[in-house]
């Protein structure tokens, strides 16, 4: 394991002391998903659940320069101990929705998006590599980022798929860990990256036809 994955002690905006393992493994998650063109420079967010809560990435920080003691500590009932990222509510009902989800992230797939927006969707059962977003992929409509009406909604998607398209917004997985999340929506992608190909391909043998 890297150096910076150990057991380490941190303390987050709040205030609330625990293992940085968990915080240093989001930071590193958020600069891969920046790195794949998944998210801008301070958008998305990911987090992983504890015991009394979860930790989620902060808002309005650069996700390619996220360190441990950025993250913010959420309370099931309290709710967030810091600056915490606009969508914490959504994270809480999604695992609010199964006891099987340890981690959750949002990106903003623009592929995805792209393909969605032209009307067509992805079926997991073409794709090989599709065996990480699972059988199925709900999709949300439209609604204020950061809403109660949107967390919900959310949460119901995923008590059916543990993958999402949030219409006009991004993608949400979640997952058993944070790097199997991570690996969904970069799957999704690439899918929706080979389905616009295909489609652009397509289009161009059928214009060459006398």
């Amino acid at each position: 394991m890297p150096a910076f994955l150990a057991d380490i002690s941190t303390v987050t905006p709040g205030g609330v002391k625990m293992n940085g393992r968990e915080a240093a493994i989001l930071a590193d998650v958020m600069r891969l998903a920046y790195e794949r063109g998944l998210i801008n420079i301070l958008g998305g967010n990911a987090s992983i659940r504890l015991r009394d809560g979860f930790l989620i990435t902060p808002s309005q920080k650069p996700k390619n320069m996220l360190r441990a003691e950025d993250m913010v500590f959420v309370d099931w009932d309290e709710g967030p101990k810091g600056h915490a990222s606009m969508e914490w509510m959504m994270h809480r009902e999604v695992y609010r929705a199964s006891g099987s989800y340890e981690a959750v992230i949002h990106t903003h797939n623009p592929l995805t998006l792209a393909l969605h927006e032209a009307g067509l969707k992805i079926d997991p059962a073409q794709y090989v590599e599709a065996y990480s977003i699972g059988p199925c992929i709900e999709v949300v409509p439209r609604l204020p980022p950061g809403s109660r009406e949107l967390a919900e909604a959310v949460g119901n998607a995923v008590k059916r798929c543990r993958v999402a398209v949030l219409l006009g917004h991004g993608v949400v997985a979640a997952a058993p860990g944070i790097y199997e999340a991570l690996d969904a929506v970069e799957a999704l992608e690439d899918i929706a990256r080979i389905r616009l190909l295909s489609l652009v391909g397509g289009m161009h043998q059928a214009s060459r036809k006398p």
